[in-house]
Parts: structure tokens; sequence; C-alpha cells
């Protein structure tokens, strides 16, 4: 009986054996295949969002500097001339200024003097025939005067002349306040000069010298006539000209008649 129970476990266990063994060659199920989630890649995202870099300049890069155009240096020259013109108008302003005032201290006590003298004399010789108030007597003065505007013989146009070529030749000499030779002279110790070059001895002075003529319109004036305002005087060279010694700046010189309240006279 024990030999039939074992044989039974054996044919027993070599059927389960059998019966499991097509199981075990049977053909495994098909397993889906797993899919991933898609994953985006951050450096590339950052590489299409961000601008793209601003180039770095290049050593030893060259610049190159582009120069002023023809309109800028044509309004740099304007300006440059508009400067100059500006500085010569300030010297001429200065210089008639100079010329008014450098005269004036010297004539003061002089013009005052002969003014005085002359006063005295008109009212010595007016004093026979009237006596009349000091405003008459100067309405009088001034008719007088009027009349030899009218009167004042013409001078020869040589005479004229060789008196202008005299005051020419000055030209050039230093000024010098109160001198009256070619070594220096001022206004009055040039026409002084000029005149005695032709025997017509004239007083010191512009003021003394313009009472020592006559006085004219400017449209008689000739070359040679004297050219005065209180302060200083020249020689009328024709035209708007005359030969003075203005200043230390100018010396003796031929000169455009500058402004102020010019009177032409003429001596002799």
């Amino acid at each position: 009986m024990a030999a039939a129970m074992l044989f039974g476990g054996a044919s027993a266990a070599t059927a389960e054996t059998q019966a499991e063994a097509p199981q075990a060659d049977a053909a495994p199920a098909l397993i889906a295949p797993a899919v991933a989630p898609a994953i985006g890649l951050p450096a590339a995202e950052a590489a299409t969002e961000d601008p793209e870099p601003a180039l770095a300049p290049v050593a030893g890069a060259i610049s190159i500097e582009v120069g002023p155009t023809e309109e800028e240096i044509a309004a740099a020259e304007a300006a440059e001339r508009e400067a100059a013109e500006r500085e010569a108008a300030e010297r001429a302003a200065a210089e008639e200024q100079d010329d008014e005032g450098t005269e004036t201290r010297q004539d003061e006590d002089s013009s005052r003097s002969e003014e005085r003298s002359s006063r005295e004399g008109d009212q010595d010789d007016s004093s026979s025939q009237q006596s009349s108030s000091d405003s008459s007597s100067e309405s009088s003065s001034s008719s007088e005067e009027s009349k030899q505007e009218k009167s004042a013989p013409a001078p020869s146009a040589a005479k004229g002349s060789s008196i202008l070529a005299t005051a020419r030749n000055g030209i050039g000499t230093p000024y010098v306040y109160g001198g009256t030779s070619t070594s220096g002279w001022d206004c009055s110790g040039f026409v002084q000069w000029v005149y005695g070059q032709h025997g017509i001895n004239l007083p010191r002075g512009a003021a003394g010298q313009a009472a020592a003529g006559t006085v004219i319109p400017r449209s008689q004036a000739q070359p040679g006539d004297l050219v005065y305002k209180p302060g200083h005087i020249g020689i009328y060279a024709g035209g708007n000209q005359f030969v003075d010694a203005g200043n230390s700046r100018v010396d003796t010189s031929e000169r455009n008649i500058y402004s102020g309240s010019w009177t032409f006279i003429r001596v002799g």
C-alpha cells in the first residue's frame, strides 16, 4: 500500500507539472508602452524669450571725427568779422571822446582870458553907441558874425593849397601836450606852426586861433581854412577831411572830420 501511495503521489506530481507547463509556455500578454509627459527645456525657452544681447564694442575699433561743415566755418568767420567791427567802432568812439577832452584842459585858461578880453573890447567899442543889456550885446555880436560870414574874402587857391601842403608835411609828428615844434605838438601848436611857415602869426590856444579869423559857412570852406570846435582845432583838407594833431594814439594825421559842432574859420 505504501508503494502504491508513493507511486500515486509521484504520478500526481508529474501530472501537475505537466499541467502547469503549458501555462509557462503560453505567450505573455501584450503590455501597452508607457507614454512619458512632454517636458519643456528651460534653457531653450529662455533663449527664445530673451532679446538679442547688444554687441560689445570690438577692441581696437577706429573712431572717425567729422570736421566742421562749411556753414559752421562761415558762421565762425562772420562772428569774427562782427567782433572786429564792434572793436573798431568802440575804438573810434573812444578816440572821439579823447579828441574832445584832450585839448579842453590846455585851452581853458587861454580861452577864458582871450574871450574875456574880446568881450571887454567889444563892450568898449559899443559903449559909445549903445548901453543895452548883455543879451542885446550878444545878439548884436551874432549879427556881426553873420555879416562877417558874408563878407569874408576868399583866399587864392594857391595859398590854401600851400597851407595844406605844409600841414601834410607835419603828418606823423608825435602828439605832445603843450608842444609847438616838429619834435612834438598838440592841436593848436600844430596849427600855429603851419601858419607861421606862411608868415601868419596865430595866438596860442584853439579858441584864440578861432577868434583870429572869420567864421564862414561850411559850403564856402576851402583847403587851408581852420576847422574848430571848443577844445580842438585842425586844418581843412577838403571834402570831409582835415589834418590835425589829435591825441597820443593818432598823433598828427589826415582823417575824417568826426561828429561834433564844428565851425569853419578863414584867416587873412
